[in-house]
């Protein structure tokens, strides 16, 4: 069932809710349990499984000189939620006014907005100015205003528990297979497919330039193999990150060969779900060098994905 999205609260109130906030980026595994457990006392008591998150990050707003790449844009974030079972997704404009709000007034507007009846958060939760309504204080303030709260323990993997920092920090170092595990899927980058210079084409290996959100994270350079999700199915892809060395290219690209594919993707839309690094940006003195570690890369996609998604 899709998520039903609102922008901002509504006139009319909700309810009665379960609830998670949050930011949410990325959607990993520490995330998948909180909205997991949201969606089973929902389930449990009767209630919407309801979601508030931000928009844009808060470090944006409050730190700009330190904002983060966005692992998901908005648009996956809402799509992702609702596979977990989300059933509203409220999106707050998050700005200074939003930031300055003493917990208790921005969970008078919560209150006001819908019956709440569940929060379910994470161990090192906080919300309001200064984060000052962590779980304690939220605690006590169910008590009084008549909600039950449920916090989740963190996710641990290899020893180190689960947060979007660290996701981030995979990524920009290329290590998509780190990341992935965290993430419990496939990090993707999705977007249009926009004209390129053919010259993938003209060496037998045509390739599809994607066109990536502003904002989105991009992972370090190189080549990596993966699927590439089109209208059509789905399709073992090499994908290429960077900035082409041996054409001197100044503008980073994003571009992917689909294996068995063949028909145009120009102006549609195209995700590409990120598996696994195959290898550093490499200078070629020569098309024909260029054309063989294509081949070469193709084969090793070919023999990681072969016969798995």
């Amino acid at each position: 069932m899709p998520v039903q999205i609102h922008f901002g609260f509504q006139n009319h109130r909700l309810g009665p809710v379960g609830l998670a906030i949050g930011s949410f980026d990325g959607l990993h595994l520490g995330h998948q349990a909180v909205l997991g457990r949201l969606r089973e006392r929902a389930s449990e008591e009767g209630l919407q499984a309801t979601m508030i998150t931000f928009d844009p990050h808060p470090r944006c707003v409050l730190d700009p000189s330190n904002c983060p790449p966005m692992i998901t844009t908005l648009e996956e974030r809402l799509d992702l939620a609702a596979q977990l079972g989300v059933e509203h997704a409220i999106v707050l404009e998050f700005n200074r006014a939003l930031a300055g709000l003493p917990a208790e007034e921005f969970m008078a507007q919560v209150l006001a907005a819908m019956d709440m009846r569940r929060l379910v958060a994470g161990a090192d939760f906080a919300l309001g100015r200064a984060r000052a309504g962590n779980v304690e204080w939220l605690r006590r303030h169910g008590v009084e205003a008549g909600y039950g709260v449920e916090v989740v323990d963190p996710v641990v993997v290899d020893g180190e528990e689960v947060h979007s920092s660290e996701v981030r920090r995979r990524l920009i170092l290329g290590e998509v297979e780190a990341a992935n595990q965290l993430l419990g899927r496939a990090f993707t980058l999705s977007g249009l497919v926009l004209p390129g210079d053919r010259i993938g084409r003209g060496i037998g290996w045509p390739t599809v330039n994607l066109s990536v959100p502003a904002g989105k994270l991009v992972p370090a350079r190189g080549i990596y193999a993966g699927w590439a999700v089109t209208p059509e199915g789905e399709y073992m892809a090499g994908i290429s990150i960077g900035y082409r060395p041996t054409f001197t290219s100044a503008e980073l690209r994003v571009e992917a060969y689909l294996l068995d594919f063949s028909g145009d993707l120009y102006q549609r839309r195209l995700e590409l779900r990120l598996t696994n690094r195959l290898h550093d940006e490499i200078r070629f003195s020569d098309m024909a060098e260029l054309a063989d570690q294509i081949a070469r890369d193709v084969d090793t996609t070919r023999r990681l994905l072969g016969g798995r998604r």
